[in-house]
């Protein structure tokens, strides 16, 4: 993967969330409408590949059982979610767990970077809080060539935190209105009113990415290497699923689009970044020598988490084997609450604006 795919990712997915009414469930939304993106300070975009060529991993990852589930399975789990009735509440919220397994730059070792990031959905609109957790050595001799170096700090990627503030530990909040994911935006009932049915999914938000040139070729003697739009459907389909408060009818037809993606295959006895057990989607990239791994709950149909692995060979620099984990994120909590973010003292919830946790 080269840089200009990571800038093209980078570009195409930014995300927000706002508060869905129960109401706006039995209207008639407008169709998807694609706006220019806004881009907002301090919001991470986790397309885990880019990260991982551009930093490197070596950690391998336990291999996965490649028995095909059996045809009622994924179905099962999937038609039993779409029929699943929420109750929405005042707030709704996603926290998760992303880790990037790493080689800083110009060193031997490699590090594993954790942060935590909750997702508000309120009355007022998003608040996004994002805290850096921790960064580490990933294994025993990573550990030991990194003591040999001084056990120098490490504040993310940046090793002795040259010319990066410690934020580990502190949190950081960002708001905003709508729903948006790369250069589409949603309104509370838009987002309801997505289609229950796959392949209306599938066509509405090509339609929305199209509208915007994102899936336009490059003009001519511009190199660059674009993410496919079924890349792009991978990537929309997993902020629906772990990012907004996605009415469960809709999760489903997501669920199915990803599915029915060209080279996705459903896997059984599969395990999250945390051990956790459940069904996945699987895909590798199209132009890119990733794959995508979206681990769902057996019983819920919920998604537990997702990961990306080396799937083929990077330049040697990168550091990374077929089969090293490049990052994963892990679902700790989602769903409908009574209780709202607790912002720091003087931070105003104001879409455009950010606030920084002592």
């Amino acid at each position: 993967m080269t840089r200009n795919v990571e800038d093209r990712l980078r570009d195409a997915f930014t995300v927000g969330a706002e508060l869905v009414s129960p109401e706006s469930l039995k209207g008639v939304a407008a169709p998807v409408v694609a706006r220019p993106r806004r881009t907002f300070p301090g919001l991470p975009v986790l397309a885990a590949a880019s990260v991982a060529v551009v930093l490197g991993a070596v950690a391998i990852f336990p291999s996965w059982s490649r028995q095909p589930v059996t045809p009622g399975g994924f179905t099962a789990v999937v038609d039993a979610l779409a029929r699943r009735v929420e109750q929405p509440r005042e707030y709704w919220r996603s926290e998760t767990e992303t880790l990037t397994r790493g080689r800083p730059s110009k060193q031997t070792y490699n590090v594993e970077e954790r942060t935590r990031r909750v997702y508000w959905a309120t009355p007022r609109g998003t608040a996004v809080a994002t805290t850096p957790l921790q960064t580490r050595p990933v294994t025993t001799a990573d550990e030991r060539k990194w003591r040999a170096a001084g056990a120098p700090a490490l504040c993310g990627f940046a090793v002795g935190c040259k010319g990066v503030e410690d934020r580990r530990g502190r949190t950081d909040y960002w708001f905003a209105e709508g729903f948006e994911f790369g250069p589409v935006s949603l309104t509370r009932p838009q987002l309801l009113a997505l289609p229950q049915d796959p392949q209306r999914l599938e066509a509405e938000l090509l339609r929305a990415l199209r509208s915007q040139g994102r899936l336009d070729p490059p003009g001519p003697g511009v190199q660059v290497k674009q993410p496919s739009e079924q890349d792009l459907l991978w990537l929309t389909g997993e902020w629906l699923l772990t990012q907004m408060p996605t009415p469960p009818a809709v999760r489903a037809a997501v669920l199915r689009m990803m599915a029915a993606l060209p080279g996705a295959r459903i896997v059984d006895e599969a395990k999250d970044a945390e051990g956790r057990s459940g069904l996945a989607i699987v895909r590798k990239a199209e132009r890119d020598p990733m794959e995508s791994r979206l681990v769902i709950d057996r019983s819920s149909g919920d998604v537990l988490g997702t990961m990306t692995l080396v799937a083929g060979p990077l330049p040697a620099r990168a550091g990374l084997e077929v089969g090293d984990l490049a990052s994963a994120v892990v679902v700790r909590k989602r769903g409908w609450t009574g209780e709202g973010p607790r912002l720091p003292d003087g931070c105003v919830q104001e879409a455009g604006k950010t606030c920084r946790g002592s």
